[in-house]
């Protein structure tokens, strides 16, 4: 991951141009670049929206993002894998990337540092999202983090649920890494 020497604005960070190849978010003003993942993240990724769209098709409350732009503060848009985001907060004829946090924000690990997730992570809860997933494709697991600063693994066939966000979801872990 390369990032800039020189801090910027969120409006700053909207006009410049994204690297071919790369997504790029800005925390606390520095520019990140992250290069696109391989095989085990995107089928990792191809699971998790098989589960969160046919439990949103059910529950009509969120909306199911794929690597939306949120813009936290001044200085932090985050672009996570995944996202819901409540139906209220949409609004119709709205321009630019959605403001404030994502109910849930979910990161699928592939070349993410330690500190950086950590960073990230806080980031989401202390802006208002009530949950952020953290997922594993090689270790084949999920940490999830709530609002209250409680953290819970789920591995192998463990029922992966988290009710502060999804009332009545829940698969085994496991196939959220089918196929990996």
């Amino acid at each position: 991951m390369g990032a800039t020497t020189t801090l910027v604005t969120v409006p700053e960070f909207l006009e410049l141009p994204e690297p071919e190849g790369q997504l790029t978010e800005l925390i606390g003003g520095e520019v990140i670049s992250m290069p696109k993942a391989g095989y085990p993240h995107e089928i990792t990724k191809s699971n998790i929206i098989r589960v969160l769209v046919a439990w949103s098709l059910q529950n009509s409350t969120y909306r199911v993002f794929c690597e939306a732009a949120y813009q936290l503060d001044a200085r932090n848009c985050l672009v996570p894998d995944f996202s819901l985001l409540a139906q209220d907060r949409l609004r119709p004829g709205s321009a630019g990337v959605f403001q404030q946090a994502p109910e849930l924000a979910v990161e699928v690990v592939s070349s993410e540092t330690a500190a950086r997730l950590e960073d990230k992570i806080e980031l989401y809860l202390s802006h208002g999202s009530k949950s952020v997933w953290v997922v594993y494709p090689q270790q084949r697991l999920v940490r999830i983090f709530d609002a209250e600063g409680g953290a819970k693994k789920f591995e192998r066939d463990q029922r992966l649920v988290d009710p502060s966000v999804l009332p009545g979801f829940g698969v085994p872990t496991s196939a959220i890494f089918e196929g990996v």
